[in-house]
């Protein structure tokens, strides 16, 4: 019996899919996939790994033949097989994800709008010309009550999404969950996918205001104004963003399959990362030493949008 066959068997034994072990050796299930077809060997590490989780030996799983002992899992005993979830435990599912990724999403969204109020408050505060403290203070007095109202979102979320815990934990036959799924995840993707275009739009447009702003030379009350639309805009944009993905999060722990950027794109990212920071930062250094008027925070801030995007879009066409 030759590796890939061992692998495949030991898996089989443990009830793992080859997304489930993919995850435990922290590995893409494309590379779970080669190793079972002998397209590739893992390397000294991976097969220790694998000899600890499947409680045989190095030795066992390098050489051909059949062990001389008894591979874990295997006795005279049937095997148990795993409980199957249930359609409305299924949908009882979906629907409480449904609802606490919306709660959750705006509860994200809200947190960034209380710096829109701030805004639209510090903007009302010169546009009178009294300098209040009273209004500055209801400014601040609001914001607070809004981060409150969020972090309660937050609190009520987790609370719904208690009973549900036990789904995080691969103790259910998943094949048949996959096999209904796939036709709501299709559907999902295809009626929401427009949430996350809007959420990109209104992203992008965000930086617009401040921009407005700079070039009228406006440090003031058109100044304040603009930031104030820059955050109201990103709030939306960010809620839409969140809902998608929170929804999307809910589906990947049902069937139990998490995307995994493989080592070399991981790595690349990384180091791209980490370029693309110092640049940003050198070009904001010199926009702000030798362009005044928010050039510079309007540089910094539009990097920062388009990095999130890059990343979104990036993941999401190159994670396996």
């Amino acid at each position: 019996m030759k590796l890939g066959q061992k692998i495949a068997e030991l898996r089989k034994k443990d009830h793992l899919s080859q997304e489930g072990l993919a995850e435990k050796m922290n590995v893409s299930r494309q590379a779970v996939s080669k190793w079972e077809s002998n397209q590739s060997i893992p390397d000294i590490e991976k097969i220790v790994d694998l000899s600890e989780l499947f409680g045989v030996t190095t030795d066992y799983l390098l050489k051909n033949g059949t062990p001389s002992f008894e591979v874990k899992n295997e006795n005279n005993t049937p095997t148990k097989e795993l409980p199957i979830l249930a359609d409305d435990k299924i949908e009882n599912y979906l629907a409480a994800a449904k609802k606490n990724s919306q709660l959750r999403a705006l509860a994200i969204s809200l947190t960034i709008c209380s710096l829109a109020i701030l805004c639209f408050t510090t903007a009302l505060d010169i546009w009178l010309k009294i300098n209040n403290l009273i209004i500055r203070l209801t400014g601040l007095a609001l914001s607070l009550i809004v981060i409150a109202v969020a972090c309660g979102l937050l609190v009520y979320s987790w609370l719904n999404m208690r009973e549900f815990k036990d789904l995080k934990k691969q103790n259910f036959n998943l094949t048949a969950t996959k096999a209904k799924l796939a036709s709501q995840i299709q559907q999902f993707r295809q009626s929401n996918n427009k949430y996350v275009v809007l959420a990109s739009v209104l992203g992008s447009l965000s930086i617009i205001p401040p921009l407005i702003a700079s070039q009228n030379y406006s440090n003031g009350l058109g100044g304040v104004i603009s930031w104030g639309m820059t955050w109201l805009l990103l709030s939306i944009a960010v809620y839409f963003f969140s809902s998608y993905l929170l929804q999307q999060v809910s589906f990947s722990i049902l069937i139990k399959h998490k995307k995994h950027l493989p080592i070399h794109l991981r790595r690349l990212f990384v180091y791209g990362s980490w370029v693309y920071a110092l640049i940003v930062i050198g070009i904001y250094y010199i926009l702000s030493r030798f362009f005044p008027y928010g050039s510079g925070s309007n540089f910094f801030y539009l990097s920062v949008i388009a990095y999130f995007l890059f990343t979104y879009f990036f993941i999401k066409e190159k994670a396996e």
